[in-house]
């Protein structure tokens, strides 16, 4: 029903429920990655920090300026953020346009979840007994 109401097919919304899927793994996993440093008490300063890294990965993504019609260093620089990839999957999903191929989409977002989730479960290892102290 919903994919009629939306007016797209019902593998490309099997496709869109797995790119969702692997992309709140992927910010989750960034998230942990972001709350390992620094060890203290304060949330504030986690949400700082999260705020400091995330707010630019969303007007460098092709969020409001699709990535085909930034300038070639745009381009570039929209390829090293994970919400550029899941961008572009809904795009192609929804208008059949996109800047990459949706196997690349999917590639990249795993390889940030997984990078994200090594270098969190690297920090918090060394973190861990000065947040316990």
């Amino acid at each position: 029903m919903l994919t009629l109401a939306l007016g797209i097919e019902l593998l490309s919304f099997a496709v869109l429920l797995l790119g969702l899927i692997l992309a709140n793994l992927c910010f989750a996993a960034l998230s942990v990655l972001l709350s390992a440093y620094p060890p203290t008490d304060v949330p504030a300063t986690t949400m700082m920090l999260s705020s400091l890294v995330k707010f630019p990965l969303v007007f460098m993504s092709g969020v409001f300026i699709p990535i085909e019609q930034l300038p070639p260093w745009g381009a570039m620089i929209a390829s090293l953020s994970p919400l550029s990839y899941f961008t572009d999957m809904v795009r192609r999903l929804f208008l059949g346009e996109g800047f990459y191929p949706l196997a690349l989409d999917f590639l990249a977002l795993l390889a940030f979840t997984a990078a994200f989730t090594w270098a969190a479960i690297r920090l918090h290892e060394r973190t861990l007994g000065k947040r316990l102290s």
